[in-house]
Formats: C-alpha cells, structure tokens, sequence
C-alpha cells in the first residue's frame, strides 16, 4: 500500500478562518445620539470626543435643530459616561516608579474639578436606559471612555429616552442666553477656543463601512489619520 505524507496547512487554513470569521464577529457595532435643540435656540456646532478620538457629528437645522453622531461599542456593551463641560481640558502625564513624568504619555484627561460640568452615567436595564448624575473626583479625572460634549452643562435641560441602538437624548436650550447677543457671542468664541485645546490631544477618525459579500454584515474600520 503507498503511503501518502500529509501536511499541516489546511489546518493552518481552518484556523486562519476561523480567526477571520471571529474578528469579524467581533468587530464593533454603532450606536446612535441625539443633541435636540429647542425651538428657540441656536443651532452651535459642538465638538466631541470619545476614547481619545474626536467625534464625526451631523448637524440638522430643522423646525427643531439638532446633532447627531455615532460611536463604536462592543458588542455587549451597556454601558456609557457622558461628560459634558465648556472647561479647559487638561492631562496627567503617566509616571515612572521614582514619581518623575514620562513625557508625551498621558495618563488620563482631567478639567479643574471647580469648573462647571455635568457628568452623567447611563446603564441600559431591560431594554430602557438608566441615567444618573454624580460628580467627578476630586482630581477632575475624566472616565477613559467618556464621551465628551464640549457644551455649558447650563444649556443643558434634559437628558432623557434612547433605546437599545440609540442613546438617551440631550436637550438644550441656549435661548436664554441669547438676550444679550454680545455675551452670546463671547460664549461662542470660548467653545471655539475649546474645541481647539482639546483637538491637540484627541485623534481625527476617518471611518470606512463596509457591507460584507453576503450583505448581512457590515464591517465598520475606523483609522486614525
């Protein structure tokens, strides 16, 4: 009887696959949300960020104007912290085991705990989002994985509804700041200057999704450039 050699590279190929198939199961979901302005409000483009990287948002100026965006998650996740803020963000740099600072690695982010923030902890529960309020430490340390939302948390009315693909909305309403068109003005030009700090130590993303050959998947890559 001949005897035939066998090698391993059709189980180096299943493997391959099989890895192929579970990235791509694994790969990251969206989820969405709202800034709903109110009725007599002024549409202000707001900057964002989450896990380091600057937030892609859309802005609509309807009857009732509004931004959404969206941000990856994994797939179980439940999760979220929302920090919203018109301070300065700021950064602790890592430190080596004498205390000194490596230089250019952050630690974490952190605003001056005296500045006026809101900072909200939402954890969806059967299907309906729980939204609590509670303050930051007192080191003004910011959750790795907070979305920031460069706003005056005093804009802030509401933050309420989602679902399990979309997060709870917030409501703003800056009207009455706009009865003095001068301090308006100056507001504005702050979150500017804001929004320029912080893009110094947050990534631009570049997303690219892709639907998958049998058009039930999709494949969601987002770089940073």
């Amino acid at each position: 009887m001949k005897k035939f050699k066998t090698t391993s590279y059709k189980a180096s190929l299943i493997v391959t696959v099989l890895s192929i198939h579970a990235h791509l199961c694994a790969a990251p979901s969206l989820i969405g949300g709202t800034i709903q302005f109110s009725k007599n409000s002024t549409l202000v483009p707001l900057h964002m960020n989450y896990s380091g990287t600057q937030i892609t948002t859309a802005t609509h100026e309807t009857a009732l104007p509004k931004i959404t965006f969206e941000i990856p998650k994994a797939t179980h996740q439940t999760h979220f912290e929302v920090v919203v803020t018109a301070a300065k963000m700021e950064y602790q740099l890592k430190q080596y085991p004498d205390k000194t600072e490596i230089i250019n690695t952050f630690d974490y982010l952190k605003i001056n705990p005296e500045s006026a923030y809101k900072y909200y902890v939402l954890d969806l529960i059967d299907n309906a989002w729980e939204i609590k309020e509670e303050t930051l430490s007192a080191t003004g340390q910011i959750p790795d994985r907070a979305i920031i939302i460069e706003c005056y948390p005093e804009w802030i009315s509401e933050f309420k509804g989602g679902s399990t693909v979309e997060l709870p909305t917030l409501y703003v309403n800056n009207a009455n700041e706009r009865a003095s068109e001068e301090n308006f003005e100056e507001s504005l030009i702050k979150l500017e200057l804001t929004a320029l700090d912080s893009k110094i130590i947050h990534a631009p993303i570049k997303r690219q999704i892709q639907t998958l050959s049998d058009k039930k998947r999709i494949l969601i890559m987002d770089t940073i450039t």
